[in-house]
């Protein structure tokens, strides 16, 4: 039986954080006295993620030293761009460690969900992939997903005025089918690229409702959100 795949984007260049953070890359950004990248290795363990990929570029040489090939009892690869190629070129680029694999997960290096467990149970029901949602704190950042009555995605907007809106959490069950969608050595975003294209083509995505909290650490004023709200909890 093959080990549950997930993969991490970890290759952004962390130019909004770097007047705060700058000897480090973003994901390697000190929470307490561990790097914030260890905290999301931590919980893919802890839901059977044993065999992680991590898709560098910039800095990849400290990032590697800092995870080595093994982490809290998981396998750690890599999957080096030589220049930045988004996030859908980023997933792409790991084709070889991900082709195989009927799914895998993927996660931002920059966010951190507190629970994303019921994604992790979630089946796809002929989704193409499955991505985790939530209603924010406040929504100045974001575009809004739009789902329907049965959690079919039906678009993604920039930001607008509605009360309840989601959020895409930036955590994703996928298909391994989702690669045959995403040009080979091409700058290219899932976000604003591949999930239009999928919607557009009728292939089915699925918005799963997360509880709990969600940060983003590629600001200054969520990172010391959420390093003091760490330190809160011992």
């Amino acid at each position: 039986m093959s080990l549950k795949t997930a993969a991490i984007l970890v290759g952004g260049l962390g130019t909004r954080l770097r007047p705060l953070i700058s000897h480090v890359p973003k994901p390697l950004a000190p929470i307490g006295e561990e790097p914030f990248l260890f905290l999301l290795i931590r919980d893919l363990v802890k839901c059977g993620y044993l065999n992680i990929i991590l898709l560098t570029s910039y800095r990849h040489e400290v990032i590697q030293k800092a995870c080595g090939s093994e982490l809290f009892g998981a396998s750690i690869l890599y999957s080096q761009e030589i220049t930045p190629l988004g996030t859908a070129g980023a997933l792409k680029h790991a084709e070889y460690f991900l082709k195989n694999k009927k799914e895998f997960l993927l996660l931002n290096g920059d966010t951190y969900i507190d629970d994303f467990k019921l994604l992790v149970s979630e089946n796809f029901d002929n989704a193409l992939g499955l991505i985790g949602v939530m209603k924010p704190k406040k929504n100045d950042r974001y575009g809004d997903v739009l789902m329907d009555d049965k959690n079919k995605i039906i678009s993604f907007q920039e930001k607008s005025l509605l009360k309840e809106t989601y959020v895409n959490a930036g955590i994703y069950k996928f298909s391994s089918r989702v690669l045959d969608f995403i040009p080979e050595k091409k700058v290219c975003s899932l976000e604003k690229e591949i999930f239009p294209k999928l919607i557009e083509q009728h292939e089915l995505l699925k918005g799963i409702s997360l509880d709990g909290n969600f940060y983003d650490i590629g600001v200054p004023e969520s990172y010391l959100e959420f390093v003091k709200m760490k330190r809160e909890e011992g």
